[in-house]
């Protein structure tokens, strides 16, 4: 073997060695494969010098520079195998240190991963036993859900009885507030300003019919029954200077109102008979005597509130027997003084205007307040002048020129009231609606 095939040899093993580094042991390249051709190439060497020594010396000096040449080619490969030898150590070194990083990396992943592990199963565990809780409670609470689902059931079954009840109950209740309506101190106790707008609707109604049904009318007083005159100056005394065509209306309103004030309003209650609205009256006068006025305002004001929503229509007869008359005696008087006739239309709408007057008296009589209905007569004897605190006059005029002037009739009545909601206090006055009158011109 030659010196290149020495170092092909070494190169061969030392890129098997190096292509082996995987391997678990890497195993040092034999020596005997570096030592074995030194020697074999060498013997001959010294057998040819031997010989070449015995056959000439110019032979021998040749095989002396040969032997020479191979002594540093050896010198060369072993400096090559030392060297080739400390970059396989170097090499081994390397791979070592590889090796090591390689198996700490190994078990830090290696523990990485355990704790990694380890934690995931406390984890799996933990949300395990969590999940099992929860479960247990799910049950529970389903069976929480039935029961409460049963008592719902049974709670409904209440309710509707409740419900029964209750209705029951409202029904009780209505019928006592309606009692309660007619016993408290206030439940029938109607506002001024409410009779204010409920007169004031009165006299503009009655207003409207009597022009209405009275503009193309005349008088004809000299052709009227005396009985009609008679009972004409009752109703209104200056019925002679009225009879005009300026003061026709006029007229007219004042011969209605002064019959509903008669007939109506100064009734201790419209609808009932005339001896029970006496013995009433007489009852009244007497619990006076035994008690307070305030007592027996009360007193009146719930017995009359009594009357009035529970037998109106028991009282209906008497009332029906009321307008009737009412308005039989406005025709007779109307239809003797002039020349209008009665129709149906204006009895209609006179019957409306005295069935509303009948409701309203009915109401003033339920209060606790003293309430009363005022009309001044006009009579030729005396002088009447126009108060502006409780009068107002029909036309246009301003009431500072009406100041002492004289009342010629008085159109519509006006209502006062003594005391308070409560029946009390009754010294004191108020003038819930102002009487309209007719004044002199000056």
């Amino acid at each position: 073997m030659n010196a290149s095939d020495k170092r092909k040899s070494i190169t061969h093993h030392i890129r098997a060695s190096s292509s082996s580094r995987n391997s678990a042991v890497i195993a040092a390249p034999p020596r005997a494969q570096f030592i074995r051709p030194a020697s074999t190439s060498t013997s001959p060497a010294v057998d040819n010098d031997s010989s070449h020594e015995q056959s000439s010396p110019s032979s021998m000096g040749k095989d002396g520079s040969g032997a020479q040449a191979a002594k540093e080619r050896e010198k060369t490969l072993q400096e090559k195998i030392a060297e080739l030898k400390r970059e396989l150590a170097a090499n081994e070194a390397e791979f070592t240190r590889a090796l090591d990083r390689l198996s700490q990396n190994e078990s830090e992943t290696a523990s990485y991963w355990q704790a990694k592990y380890s934690t995931l199963n406390q984890q799996f565990l933990r949300v395990d036993t969590e999940l099992r809780v929860l479960r247990t409670e799910v049950d529970v609470r389903e069976a929480e859900k039935t029961e409460l689902r049963d008592q719902w059931e049974l709670l409904q079954m209440e309710l509707g009885e409740r419900d029964s009840e209750i209705v029951s109950l409202r029904s009780q209740i209505t019928g006592l507030k309606q009692w309660v309506s007619t016993n408290t101190k206030r439940s029938d106790q109607t506002s001024d300003e409410e009779f204010g707008e409920s007169i004031a609707r009165l006299r503009n109604g009655l207003q409207n019919w009597a022009v209405s049904h009275f503009r193309k009318s005349s008088f004809h007083l000299d052709i009227a029954d005396q009985t009609v005159i008679e009972d004409l100056s009752e109703l209104v005394p200056m019925y002679e200077e009225l009879a005009t065509s300026e003061t026709k209306a006029a007229f007219v309103q004042s011969i209605v109102s002064s019959i509903l004030v008669e007939m109506i309003f100064n009734k201790y209650f419209v609808g009932l008979p005339e001896q029970e609205a006496t013995r009433f009256d007489q009852i009244e006068e007497y619990l006076v005597q035994l008690s307070s006025t305030e007592t027996v305002n009360e007193w009146r004001a719930m017995t009359l509130s009594l009357l009035r929503k529970e037998c109106a229509p028991k009282m209906q007869q008497e009332t029906d027997a009321v307008i009737h008359n009412v308005i039989a005696r406005v025709n007779c008087i109307l239809d003797s003084i002039t020349d209008a006739k009665a129709t149906d239309v204006r009895d209609q709408a006179l019957r409306a205007l005295v069935t509303n007057s009948i409701n309203l008296a009915r109401l003033l009589a339920a209060q606790k307040a003293m309430f009363r209905v005022t009309m001044p007569k006009i009579m030729p004897h005396q002088m009447i002048l126009f108060e502006a605190d409780k009068m107002e006059h029909i036309g246009e005029e301003d009431e500072d020129s009406l100041t002492a002037r004289e009342i010629r009739c008085v159109t519509f009545p006006g209502i006062m009231k003594a005391g308070d909601e409560n029946g009390k206090h009754l010294q004191y006055l108020n003038v819930i609606a102002k009487a309209t009158v007719l004044c002199s011109p000056e």
